[in-house]
């Protein structure tokens, strides 16, 4: 009996060995992919939609449309409130109502909590919410989406940057060219991050003492 034990840990022991030897072939390859490749392949994903929230609650229609329609209230925070909820609950109308406020709002510190709060998703729907108010007439609320397209990680948010560092204003500009090269940073360390836990020996499972 003694002797099937050990016969079954050599056996064992040869099988982890040669998939340990396997596994780190197939880092070193990885790791040799990722070093040729551009940085398309190491970039953050964006989704296309917020992540559904399983705890979300759902709203009578007629609270929905409320709230739409307190998004043009007169009273600025009213505003913001609604269109914030409304954001929350993934209503359909909300990226449009948002870039209709980024549009037509007066007040610049409403343009720009509202630019804080979408961007916080990083989704395809933020980023050509972001490039909306790349296009605004407001100043403020350019150099504020320039600004924040720094916290992606990925290639697509530098394209939006480009109308941004062709803007006529200076500091919009400046501020552009900081996000971009924020960008790169991220996509870099990203890859950096990559390589090392490819390039890492493998633990083993066990040791023998």
């Amino acid at each position: 009996m003694k002797w099937v034990i050990l016969i079954l840990i050599f056996v064992g022991g040869i099988y982890y060995l040669v998939h340990q030897k396997k596994q780190e072939e197939i880092k070193k390859i990885q790791a040799e992919e990722i070093k040729k490749s551009g940085i398309k392949n190491i970039e953050e994903p964006l989704p296309d939609t917020q992540e559904k929230k399983e705890y979300a609650i759902s709203l009578s229609r007629d609270t929905i449309s409320t709230l739409r329609a307190l998004t043009e209230d007169t009273n600025e925070k009213v505003r913001l409130s609604a269109s914030e909820l409304l954001w929350q609950l993934q209503d359909k109308e909300a990226p449009r109502i948002i870039k209709r406020m980024l549009e037509s709002e007066t007040e610049t510190s409403v343009k720009v909590k509202l630019i804080d709060m979408f961007s916080k998703d990083k989704t395809r729907l933020s980023l050509k919410l972001l490039s909306e108010a790349l296009k605004n007439y407001d100043k403020e609320t350019r150099i504020k989406a320039a600004e924040v397209l720094g916290e992606y990680s990925n290639e697509e948010a530098i394209k939006v940057l480009n109308s941004a560092l062709n803007d006529y204003d200076e500091d919009v500009k400046l501020k552009a060219l900081e996000s971009v090269n924020k960008v790169k940073k991220n996509i870099e360390q990203m890859r950096e991050e990559k390589l090392r836990e490819l390039t890492d020996p493998i633990k083993p499972v066990f040791k023998v003492e």
